[in-house]
């Protein structure tokens, strides 16, 4: 029908199969710097993952315990609030999900940091567990995809690291 349409409008074949192939030339650009975007997004929640435990491990001697704590269940709070309310309120899927993973991040640091902290004597692959457990919970209740795909990343780890310990 579009064809047809165009064609009594006077153009030729080519003219309409070179539109037709820009068309699809502009979705695959978009989809590309959908791509990209969401990569950047990542490694920037990384980086910033990992600036908060340079944060922490570098004033660790000088930090109280309540002060440890406090900064670990409040960032954890504040990723996790930011994040539901971008992607959820305001349609900012990517950053939203990028917050959520930063979240869970900082829910796997806690873990160790805590244990560390308390001196909670028992095997390195435990903390990996309830790291995979938290981000599956977390995963299902705001039905983020890269939980799901960080859950199965620190699942993996015990499995890999130390198969007969668990």
């Amino acid at each position: 029908e579009i064809y047809k349409e165009l064609l009594s409008q006077g153009l030729g074949i080519d003219v309409i199969q070179d539109a037709f192939n820009q068309t699809t030339t502009k979705e695959e650009k978009e989809d590309t710097q959908r791509r990209v975007i969401r990569i950047i997004v990542t490694i920037g929640v990384i980086l910033i993952g990992v600036g908060i435990f340079s944060f922490i491990a570098a004033n660790w001697q000088e930090m109280t315990k309540p002060i440890k704590i406090s900064i670990i269940v409040i960032t954890m709070l504040a990723s996790y609030t930011g994040g539901w309310l971008l992607r959820e309120k305001w349609h900012y899927e990517k950053t939203g999900e990028a917050l959520l993973l930063l979240g869970s991040i900082i829910y796997g640091a806690g873990i160790f940091l805590v244990a560390q902290m308390f001196h909670i004597r028992g095997n390195w692959p435990d903390g990996f567990i309830l790291w995979m457990i938290g981000a599956i919970a977390m995963a299902f209740a705001t039905e983020s995809f890269p939980l799901f795909y960080l859950a199965i990343l620190v699942g993996a780890v015990p499995i890999v690291g130390h198969p007969f310990g668990i």
